[in-house]
């Protein structure tokens, strides 16, 4: 019986592993851990690999052939990513641009000022073991240049060059196993991947996966056919032989002995006869394996679309400084990729969360990254080798007649999409469709009066002093909030009370086993309403500072965050110095919800206005009744979302933090001590993360609703 090929053996894991995960559904969850192994053998070498590899390749060419291969190479290289950052940099303008937070705590960026910490290999070590690959290619550059030039380099090379066999052999043994990977791989991914998930993330994959195709079968095809006598057939042909099972895989290194293969067709049909030739072909493919995978270069596209998801703006010497650091982080393959992007998102300050959209989208777009990092290898491996040799033919008109087009649709394309995207997406915000089931398993709908609703007879519990035995004797727990405060409490789309409060109210109610009701408060009766026993717990947020305020007392703060302004966005350049706002006397500052008692302690020479509810804070800043809007950083971010006239002034912690917990009766000690307890708790078990990354974030909770699957299905239909 014949044996089954590698590429088939992957096609038929993937089918395999995808028919698990529509059969199966989130069941398919139980191969998350082979998947995870799998992935986590392939970074265990490859991070060695990146430095071995640059030494060997640099230091086993002579100084004489590598200014050849330079002068023959540098400008088609610099052209290629020249190219490509021109098309993510266009392609970022798809997504819609609205600046929420001006930051004015500072001149420079944390990234900005420890920039050459990331780039300068100070320590090698140290870069190695926390994954600083820039550093860690740029010191394998300054080595290899440095053996290229010594004399009795020989042992050094053959012992470079057994590492990186012994770490090819590694990788081999690893791609044997690959088929059980990558099943398990897909099967927990198809599992627990939701077609919302797809679309949700389509700014970013569909638009790298045109780019993909464009560069793959256009842009590369046409510089070679501008520059080298080679035909598109041809060139086609080549890049199937060396792209197929790379692609397949989703490893570059598998297509080495392919572009081994692919010189030695071109010195045959060329009739190259040099004596040096195996040398020389052994020397192109290392450094074109290290130098020219484009396809790596594509972490910035990723970059530029988590800043857009977590509207978190990136100024422009963030861009340039960042595009800069992809270029070395993009010598190797795409296995450090997971290494680059974790390393940009935590000193961009991105939420750790962004690495799981990562893992969630690279299951799609890594298999198209290597598509185009072994199609510009090929690429650069055939000019190299034409050019060392002169048998390059620059055709210029050619090259026009190419490069203009593709340019030219890339623009046209994206100014189409973004007038689509303009006129077809919706306005709201992200919380408008959040919902209290997706959140929390056990959610029942509770009743929940509105203003001027008329509220039940409430005469036997007002005579209930204590909170914890009136709760308990009517098996109702009654719950005050406020209707305009998102992301902490109010209405979404579909008319129902949700947000972070609200949650953690309903996580109570089900804890103490008694039935929710949610009653409406305005802030200047909050302490009326608990002391009359009307409410006993109020689910919005309030000022653990309030605490002096009268009938009120508080367990210990459940949320923290750091205060910030709302102003005009006209006016944004008139609150940037901070020193000159607090010794203005003629600053209005406006206050929601007890605020003023943070704002007077630093902005003491200023007139605090009281602000009764969220829906009058464009009336005050627009009528000039007020200048700015003093609050906490969520929900002055959440309002500005929807209301984009206006922008958030962050700076830092400098005016101020703000802790947030429920308020109860005063003498309310028996739950305050039960409180406490309960929110150490949900601490310890991760439901405040959880609601956190719902509420805030907007990523879908841990635990889903079921996915739909057959298995359910049939279940279903026999019952």
């Amino acid at each position: 019986m014949p044996r089954i090929s590698l590429p088939l053996q992957i096609v038929i894991a993937i089918c395999v592993g995808t028919i698990l995960g529509i059969v199966l559904g989130p069941i398919c969850s139980i191969f998350e851990p082979i998947g995870t192994a799998f992935i986590m053998f392939i970074q265990m070498v490859i991070l060695l690999y990146i430095p071995s590899s640059i030494i060997h390749g640099l230091g086993s060419t002579s100084p004489a052939v590598a200014r050849q291969l330079f002068r023959k190479g540098w400008v088609f290289l610099f052209f290629m990513w020249a190219l490509i950052f021109l098309a993510i940099f266009l392609l970022n303008n798809i997504f819609p641009k609205m600046e929420i937070i001006f930051d004015a705590s500072k001149t420079h960026s944390k990234f900005e000022e420890s920039f050459l910490s990331y780039l300068v290999p100070k320590n090698p070590i140290y870069d190695l073991a926390n994954n600083i690959i820039p550093a860690i290619a740029i010191f394998a550059i300054i080595m290899g240049v440095a053996l290229m030039h010594l004399t009795h380099k020989e042992p050094l090379i053959s012992f470079l060059e057994r590492i990186n066999n012994t770490i090819e052999k590694v990788l081999k043994g690893i791609t044997a196993i690959s088929p059980f990977g990558v099943a398990a791989i897909f099967a927990n991914v198809t599992g627990n991947l939701y077609f919302k998930d797809v679309i949700h993330f389509g700014f970013y994959i569909f638009p790298l996966i045109i780019l993909v195709c464009i560069f793959t079968f256009w842009a590369l095809p046409a510089l070679l056919k501008a520059c080298t006598p080679l035909k598109y057939r041809e060139i086609i042909s080549e890049f199937r032989s060396t792209c197929l099972l790379a692609f397949v895989i989703g490893s570059p290194s598998i297509a080495i002995p392919f572009l081994n293969q692919c010189i030695k067709r071109l010195s045959n049909k060329y009739e190259i006869k040099d004596k040096e030739l195996h040398n020389t072909s052994q020397m192109i493919v290392p450094l074109t394996y290290t130098f020219t995978q484009v396809g790596n270069l594509l972490i910035l596209f990723f970059i530029m679309f988590l800043s857009y998801y977590y509207g978190l703006r990136m100024d422009w010497l963030d861009q340039a400084l960042v595009s800069l650091l992809t270029i070395p982080m993009s010598f190797g393959g795409p296995e450090l990729a997971v290494n680059s992007v974790s390393f940009l998102i935590e000193k961009l300050g991105f939420p750790d969360t962004a690495l799981i959209l990562f893992d969630k989208t690279s299951i799609i777009t890594q298999n198209f990254q290597v598509l185009l990092s072994v199609a510009s290898m090929t690429t650069f491996a055939i000019i190299l080798l034409l050019g060392y040799y002169n048998r390059l033919t620059f055709k210029i008109a050619h090259f026009f007649k190419h490069f203009f087009p593709i340019v030219f649709i890339l623009i046209f394309s994206i100014l189409v999409s973004q007038r689509i995207i303009f006129r077809y997406q919706k306005p709201e915000s992200i919380g408008d469709s959040l919902k209290m089931a997706a959140v929390l398993p056990n959610f029942r709908p509770a009743k929940v009066y509105k203003y001027g609703e008329k509220l039940p007879d409430i005469k036997y519990r007002t005579t209930i002093d204590d909170p914890m035995t009136r709760i308990f004797t009517t098996n109702q727990f009654f719950i005050g909030y406020h209707p305009h405060l998102p992301p902490f409490s109010y209405f979404n789309k579909n008319g129902e009370l949700v947000g972070y409060d609200i949650a953690f109210a309903y996580q109570l109610a089900h804890d103490l086993n008694v039935t929710p009701v949610f009653i409406p408060f305005y802030y200047s009766h909050l302490g009326e309403m608990l002391e009359n026993n009307i409410i006993d717990i109020a689910a919005s947020p309030v000022l653990l500072s309030a605490a002096g305020r009268r009938g009120m007392n508080f367990p210990q703060f459940y949320f923290q965050q750091r205060n910030v302004f709302i102003v005009l966005r006209q006016r944004k350049n008139e609150f940037i110095n901070l020193k000159s706002l607090q010794d203005n006397p003629n600053l209005i500052i406006g206050n929601l919800g007890y605020f003023e008692l943070i704002s007077e302690q630093y902005f003491p020479f200023a007139k605090n206005v009281e602000i009764i509810d969220s829906w009058h804070i464009s009336h005050a800043l627009d009528e000039g009744i007020i200048d700015a809007m003093y609050w906490e950083l969520a929900l002055a971010q959440e309002y500005c979302k929807r209301n984009p006239e206006y922008i958030v002034i962050d700076y830092g912690n400098a005016i101020g933090d703000t802790y947030l917990a429920f308020p109860v009766k005063f003498n309310a000690f028996a739950f305050i001590f039960y409180l406490n307890s309960w929110i150490n708790l949900a601490h310890d078990q991760g439901f405040d993360k959880q609601m956190y990354e719902y509420w805030m974030l907007g990523h879908p909770p841990v635990l889903k609703r079921t996915r739909w699957n057959i298995l359910d299905l049939i279940r279903n239909k026999e019952q």
